[in-house]
């Protein structure tokens, strides 16, 4: 087990796995993944990234290993696991943040998101019928639990930094701005609700409306899986598509992505841009709303890879995406020119949007809560089959 999410979650599943009699092996990267590990065996990296193959290449033939699990296939380190295990013929079992939310986890063979190869492997059963055990996790203040053992995470990763010289990072680590972030959404909140409220009241429900949930610069899905260097350019093609393009009613519903609230300057900067193409009274920005009632109306749904796209096709809106994304199937998503598409965008199939759903969720999904303390069983074993009593079970 290689890097986890921040918290406990991969202690809750070393534990889980060694009640079913497997062999565990943490290995550490910084000091934040060990102030969350309870495993006084684990092995600790903490030389250079450069020496990283190597190391990995002697632990798996030393140990036996049989599989590798981590999480998030874009870190540094990560991406040259997923390459040495390749090539030695090694299994990796890849997380990431669920596909479906909340209360899932995403779990894939290989790669998940744009580099996952789970639907095009697999097939379900046409009679197969959903397992009832299969529901979401329960998933209470997830926000504030986040929050503190992000806090907690990057305090320790910064203070024993001095111990884990060749360590990177696939994100900013200074607390400061994180803090600064935190902070000022939570100041402007009375602000930004009075402001979304004001938003929604403009929103005019007889005229067509598009929506475009924005994501975070920072995010592997932009980063690596998109020809966009963040997600102004993103919106700059969008906006001047949809001036040129779009039918003179329509309207364009930006919402702010939950990570990114504290960028105050976002609105003044999504509006000054809808200004400059003319399209000023027709852009409405949000901070937050409850995203399925956006959906319930909307004429059609732009994003680059974000998860509100499954919501789309969960839904049965029209979806026209503009990057990878594990859901750009030519049944659920509209294949058109971005132009084409504001003026007749394409509904899904709902048998085919429902199926597709529906497989996704069975053959990619684990239901957890991710920030729950480490004394919170999983629940995992009534997964697994009956047969085996879960011994033998992957």
């Amino acid at each position: 087990m290689l890097q986890g999410p921040i918290g406990s979650l991969f202690v809750r599943i070393a534990k889980w796995k060694r009640s079913l009699g497997h062999r565990v092996t943490r290995v550490l990267l910084n000091g934040g993944d060990q102030y969350f590990s309870a495993d006084p065996e684990a092995v600790v990296f903490r030389q250079s990234i450069g020496e990283w193959p190597a190391h990995l290449r002697y632990l798996i033939l030393e140990r036996s290993i049989d599989g590798v699990l981590l999480f998030g296939q874009s870190r540094p380190l990560h991406r040259e696991a997923i390459r040495i295990c390749r090539l030695m013929g090694v299994p990796v079992f890849v997380m990431e943040e669920g596909y479906i939310r909340p209360g899932f986890m995403t779990l894939e063979m290989g790669g998940v998101n744009a580099a996952s190869k789970t639907l095009g492997t697999y097939r379900l059963e046409e009679d197969f019928s959903t397992p009832s055990k299969l529901v979401p996790a329960k998933v209470n203040f997830h926000r504030p639990k986040m929050t503190v053992q992000a806090i907690a995470y990057y305090l320790f990763l910064r203070l024993r930094m001095p111990r884990y010289t060749g360590y990177v990072h696939h994100r900013h680590t200074e607390m400061l701005r994180y803090a600064i972030y935190w902070i000022g959404a939570a100041l402007h909140y009375p602000v930004t609700r009075w402001r979304d409220r004001e938003a929604l009241h403009a929103l005019d429900a007889h005229r067509p409306y598009f929506f475009l949930p924005l994501q975070v610069d920072s995010d592997a899905q932009v980063v690596h899986h998109s020809r966009f260097l963040g997600v102004e350019p993103f919106v700059e093609e969008v906006m001047r598509s949809f001036a040129l393009h779009a039918p003179g009613d329509a309207q364009l519903v930006i919402k702010q992505h939950p990570l990114a609230r504290g960028q105050l300057g976002m609105r003044a900067s999504i509006l000054s841009m809808a200004e400059r193409h003319g399209i000023r009274q027709r852009v409405i920005f949000l901070h937050s709303c409850k995203i399925y009632e956006l959906l319930e109306k909307v004429a059609g749904v732009v994003t680059i890879n974000s998860t509100v796209g499954l919501q789309a096709i969960a839904h049965g809106a029209a979806l026209k995406v503009m990057g990878e994304a594990v859901y750009d199937h030519p049944d659920v998503v509209d294949s058109q020119p971005l132009e084409t598409f504001w003026r007749n965008p394409r509904k899904p199939d709902p048998e085919k949007a429902a199926r597709f759903h529906r497989e996704l969720k069975l053959l990619t999904q684990v239901p957890v809560a991710i920030y729950d303390p480490a004394s919170v069983d999983l629940g995992w074993s009534n997964l697994l089959p009956k047969e085996t009593g879960g011994r033998d079970a992957p």
